[in-house]
């Protein structure tokens, strides 16, 4: 039972912190604040917190732990195909936490910088299958292009909810960014073959 009333307590903590970072910014917000908007007590506070910052780094590894295993579990179907069915099961899985997201993104400390984290990512995931795939020297620029382009369609649908008109304009959006990148290794090998007939004596 203790177990129980502990989980509920830091729940109740960690939603009225997030109530409060959607209406002003976190250096502004006091512990008195939060607790007040918890209703419990600033001893009670600190029995699951050292300060606001500790506070706000559990929610930031916690939500950060579930986005890694959505992706290391999505991230094929995001970067190779059936991008809708993936974005939608990206949606679904993080919509319940999504008023935490957001708040959490309105914070641009770099220890706490949870956008970041995410970008971050599902940035390396990009370039670890594009790299995979070929050793273009634009390889890091097209792994930018394929994360944005998940984390904007990702926050897209925690504003606007899931649209199928959306997400089809989204995956074209997706499928041209790796032609173009199966286009410049064709290129560059067709490139390489003309100069080395050229070379020949």
């Amino acid at each position: 039972m203790a177990d129980i009333r502990k989980i509920k307590t830091k729940k109740n903590i960690e939603m009225a912190f997030v109530t409060l970072l959607n209406e002003r910014n976190f250096k502004s917000i006091t512990v008195e604040e939060i607790c007040k908007q918890a209703m419990t007590s600033r001893s009670t506070f600190y029995l699951h917190y050292l300060d606001k910052y500790d506070l706000l780094n559990q929610l930031v590894e916690t939500q950060f732990s579930v986005f890694e295993k959505i992706v290391d579990k999505r991230i094929e179907g995001l970067i190779s195909g059936q991008f809708e069915e993936t974005i939608t099961h990206f949606y679904n899985e993080l919509v319940n936490n999504k008023q935490i997201i957001r708040a959490l993104f309105t914070i641009n400390e770099p220890k706490f910088n949870l956008k970041q984290k995410f970008e971050d990512t599902l940035y390396q995931h990009w370039l670890r299958y594009l790299s995979e795939k070929s050793s273009l020297k634009y390889n890091e620029l097209i792994a930018k292009f394929g994360a944005s382009i998940v984390f904007d369609t990702l926050n897209w649908t925690f504003e606007n909810g899931i649209d199928d008109e959306t997400l089809l304009f989204v995956e074209n959006i997706r499928k041209k960014i790796l032609e173009m990148s199966t286009s410049l290794k064709k290129i560059l090998e067709m490139s390489t073959s003309l100069k080395e007939i050229h070379d020949e004596p």
